[in-house]
């Protein structure tokens, strides 16, 4: 009777923490959805997954070594690469790695994807079953057309993919963070 008790009291406690990780998971993805209505947040990325054939792969591996990345996973840790969302406005700055198709500049520093401007289609899809939020979005810069889609999750990770006619496909995660105004004047500042 005693060893039931027991197995009760840790069945019942098992339960209570269940419940409160439930609620905390529920109030996370409330925050989320108040704060991509603001449309004034930033994704900080950390780490960018090129969509590669083997061939090139097998190259950047060569180039990556010693390094702690690979062609598949590169850590974009400390270099400020971003897509941020301010009203009507995105804007990104995200290094690329991966194969180019079409050369549409002949600069060298305008290799990575960037892009300031209003988007001609934005969406927003809100998963109540799974408490996720997906955010798409088109945008041209220059003769480059970019499309977007990011994954938002409660725990205020973000998952981003990028696609283009010219470029192979590329993914980023990172890191989900409420654009403040001091950021938000810094950040155009240094344009």
């Amino acid at each position: 009777m005693l060893l039931g008790m027991v197995v009760g009291l840790l069945w019942s406690c098992g339960g209570t923490k269940s419940a409160e990780s439930i609620a905390l998971k529920n109030r996370q993805y409330e925050e989320l959805k108040i704060l991509v209505a603001t449309k004034s947040f930033v994704f900080n990325a950390e780490t960018a997954y090129p969509m590669q054939t083997y061939a090139v792969m097998q190259v950047n591996n060569a180039l990556l070594r010693n390094t702690g990345n690979s062609a598949g996973r590169i850590s974009l840790t400390g270099n400020g690469d971003y897509v941020k969302i301010k009203g009507d406005t995105v804007q990104a700055s995200l290094a690329y790695f991966g194969e180019v198709r079409i050369v549409t500049s002949i600069d060298p520093r305008d290799a990575g994807i960037n892009f300031d401007g209003k988007p001609y289609s934005y969406e927003v899809t809100a998963n109540e079953k799974k408490q996720t939020i997906t955010v798409a979005f088109d945008v041209k810069e220059n003769t480059e057309q970019f499309s977007v889609i990011m994954q938002l999750y409660p725990n205020k990770r973000i998952t981003v993919f990028i696609n283009s006619v010219n470029r192979a496909s590329i993914r980023y995660d990172g890191k989900l963070k409420e654009l403040d105004e001091t950021e938000a004047t810094s950040r155009q500042g240094n344009q």
